[in-house]
């Protein structure tokens, strides 16, 4: 569970730095769309469709 939550975590922190002076709007649909892509390569990962040559 941390080895998902601890870059999830990470990967929002340096969205909401670097988005400091966008509007909100635009902040929001950032977040949302990388949690989007987050959960699809876990979801896909853990499905077994993940490439072989791509896991560690």
């Amino acid at each position: 569970m941390m080895e998902i939550v601890v870059p999830l975590i990470i990967g929002l922190s340096l969205i909401w730095l670097i988005g400091r002076g966008v509007p909100w709007n635009a902040k929001l649909m950032t977040i949302m769309v990388t949690l989007a892509i987050v959960i699809l390569i876990v979801a896909l990962e853990r499905g077994g469709y993940w490439p072989e040559g791509w896991r560690r």
